[in-house]
């Protein structure tokens, strides 16, 4: 599953960690990884408190036989509270510059191989390296905010991925309130997108900017909060769509 918004600001990061969270709390023996893509910082790291050395940059430094799946299946690095295996992004800009992009397809077909679920922070990095990620993925999370200019930025991001093949039934389309209680309402980008918004998450205030400080799941930090039971059901939804459009995909 690729994570990605049109516009910065969405809150795209923080549902792609917490939804990863709520799969694996969900399903206990599913082997989760969530890799960042953001660039030319990653985003996720920060979110669960990592602080270790192993990013994407220095993976894909690594020799093709030393990063196979055996490697991914025994040395991705585990964020215990959050229930799953993490590859962070770049550590700085600078260290975005020398990232080996010709192994991001090796590195992510190697993790397929050895986890559940894999989840792919995207952001707002829409290139010539994630347009084959989001082609091939099961599941689109599509994460729009409810400003107006978020709305046309994903109606015109939607226009592209539909003229790349993309289709409908793969995209999972989030409104995240995530700019205040102002905004669009769910049937107005609907209407705007020609999309169904799968999953509307109310705003959360400063509860969300607390637990993300505390580098704690939000439904861990607010387990009676009533967006800890949207994000459950939108990971419900989420992984019984992947397999049913895995195992479309696999009858074709």
């Amino acid at each position: 599953m690729v994570f990605l918004s049109a516009k910065g600001g969405a809150g795209t990061s923080s549902l792609c960690a917490n939804i990863a969270m709520n799969i694996s709390q969900h399903e206990p023996q599913a082997r989760v990884a969530v890799i960042d893509l953001v660039l030319p910082i990653g985003s996720i790291g920060p979110i669960v408190g990592y602080e270790g050395s192993q990013n994407i940059v220095s993976v894909a430094d690594m020799p093709v036989a030393a990063s196979g799946p055996q490697f991914f299946r025994d040395q991705l690095s585990e964020i215990k509270l959050w229930r799953f295996n993490l590859l962070s992004g770049s550590p700085d800009p600078e260290s975005s510059n020398y990232l080996n992009v010709s192994r991001i397809w090796d590195i992510v077909t190697s993790i397929r191989a050895e986890f559940d679920y894999v989840f792919i922070d995207l952001g707002r990095s829409l290139s010539k390296i994630s347009l084959p990620l989001i082609q091939n993925a099961d599941l689109i999370t599509l994460v729009v905010s409810t400003d107006m200019s978020s709305v046309s930025l994903t109606k015109t991001l939607l226009e592209y991925l539909r003229a790349k093949g993309v289709k409908d039934s793969n995209i999972y389309t989030i409104l995240n309130r995530a700019i205040g209680l102002e905004g669009v309402s769910k049937a107005d980008a609907e209407k705007d997108l020609n999309i169904s918004i799968k999953s509307a998450i109310p705003y959360l205030g400063s509860n969300f900017a607390l637990a993300n400080n505390q580098h704690q799941p939000f439904s861990l930090k607010f387990p009676r909060d009533t967006a800890s039971v949207m994000f459950m059901e939108a990971a419900k939804e989420m992984t019984v769509l992947a397999q049913k459009l895995r195992a479309e995909q696999n009858l074709s």
